[in-house]
């Protein structure tokens, strides 16, 4: 079984590694699922936090019985909820005395479809494959009622949108069936309404709801180490301008139903995609608080490498990372109120070194370019300058031969 989410392949790995630091996406950008929007936080922390969440939504929708042979009859119950807990912190290590406000997405099946005694899916019929597809946006006005049924979308726009999804089918990866795959955009026709908005997917078939930790995550209304997560960067507890960014976005959900390709050429049907859309009731800010300063960064190695399959314990199918993207272009991040990051970012950026609490990234390619070649001598911030992206960002810098007089030395 192959997962094209980021997150869904981290949370396989750190299953088999019995690892309680799950992974969350870091803030909501373009880029969303990408591998620099990733950070680990303390599983305790958000099991915590989500026993009293402070605002929740939930959305219904139909779909098709994937219990029975495909394409199986229609079905009511399907249902997505969302859950908002504030001020979850991050670990010292990543960001000290700092927090994030967290969004949980999950997912429950109608009574039908489920064993009651097991609190677990029925058996999915192998001639399924299923793909859900995620979509965040700031741009829908949060001052209305959310339609759970995405009804503020233009008719051009679902209609795009579902060619997007589903017209492709077994075109694009001869192993997973899904039409559109992780970092492509909406439709053009739905970028007036959501703005230029990429999406992240998670592919499911019967082999990989035979495991109970991807079923209880992926099909169940339960809050897991796997579960689906963003948050809103990194802030003060009780900042209330992250409180609003996270309670005021909306969250566009497509599930396609799809064929596997044990199904016969004959019986394959075009997919059927169900909308969804979540945002919990608008609660105006408080008070004006400007979110504090993007705080240090856990700095990968000054190498790139290429992703590489991961398998998992021997109950988990095979998880497969993307080979790209990396970053080829950027500058520096308009979280960023604080120093002067524009040169570092824009040399480090263009060799996929662009932390997220100091850079951000522009252009993406499938791998990364090559650095320049390391000279002998290192790089170190100014004298009296702590910061740690200043230190990280000007060892990289200078050490591939460009050193900005402005911001670092050489040491």
């Amino acid at each position: 079984m192959t997962y094209y989410s980021l997150l869904a392949l981290m949370a396989a790995t750190l299953g088999a590694a019995d690892d309680f630091m799950p992974y969350v996406y870091f803030e909501n950008q373009e880029f969303l699922a990408n591998g620099s929007n990733l950070a680990r936080m303390s599983w305790s922390e958000i099991e915590a936090a989500f026993q009293h969440p402070a605002h929740a939504d939930v959305a219904t929708f139909s779909g098709l019985d994937w219990t029975k042979p495909y394409p199986g009859p229609s079905v009511d119950g399907f249902e997505a909820h969302l859950r908002i807990a504030n001020d979850i912190p991050w670990p010292e290590s990543f960001a000290k005395n700092q927090s994030t406000e967290v969004t949980a997405l999950t997912f429950g099946l109608p009574a039908a479809m489920m064993d009651a005694g097991k609190k677990l899916p029925l058996p999915m019929d192998p001639s399924w494959f299923i793909c859900r597809h995620y979509f965040v946006s700031a741009r829908p006005d949060p001052t209305e009622q959310i339609d759970h049924g995405c009804g503020f979308l233009s008719a051009e726009c679902r209609a795009d949108m579902e060619t997007s999804l589903t017209g492709n089918w077994f075109q694009e990866d001869p192993d997973v069936p899904c039409s559109a795959l992780i970092l492509d955009p909406v439709p053009a026709s739905c970028q007036d309404t959501l703005g230029l908005v990429r999406g992240d997917v998670i592919a499911l078939n019967s082999e990989s709801l035979e495991d109970a930790s991807t079923a209880t995550a992926y099909v169940t209304d339960q809050i897991t180490d796997w579960s689906w997560m963003i948050g809103t960067g990194a802030v003060d507890e009780g900042n209330t301008t992250a409180y609003y960014d996270a309670s005021n976005r909306t969250f566009i959900i497509g599930t396609v139903f799809g064929y596997s390709s044990s199904v016969d050429e004959a019986k394959r049907q075009t997919p059927k995609l169900s909308f969804a859309c979540l945002r919990p009731e608008w609660i105006p800010p408080s008070t004006h608080n400007v979110t504090s300063a993007v705080p240090p960064y856990s700095y990968p190695p000054q190498t790139t490498t290429p992703a590489t399959t991961t398998t998992a314990q021997s109950s988990q199918p095979a998880t497969t990372a993307p080979s790209g993207p990396a970053c080829v272009s950027g500058t520096v991040s308009p979280y960023r109120t604080s120093g002067d990051f524009k040169e570092l970012c824009e040399f480090s950026c263009t060799y996929d070194y662009c932390p997220p609490t100091a850079c951000q990234c522009l252009e993406y390619a499938d791998t990364a370019k090559a650095s320049p070649p390391v000279v002998d001598s290192d790089g170190c911030s100014l004298n009296g300058v702590t910061d740690d992206d200043y230190v990280h960002l000007c060892s990289f810098a200078c050490s591939h031969g460009t050193c900005p007089e402005a911001t670092c030395k050489l040491c």
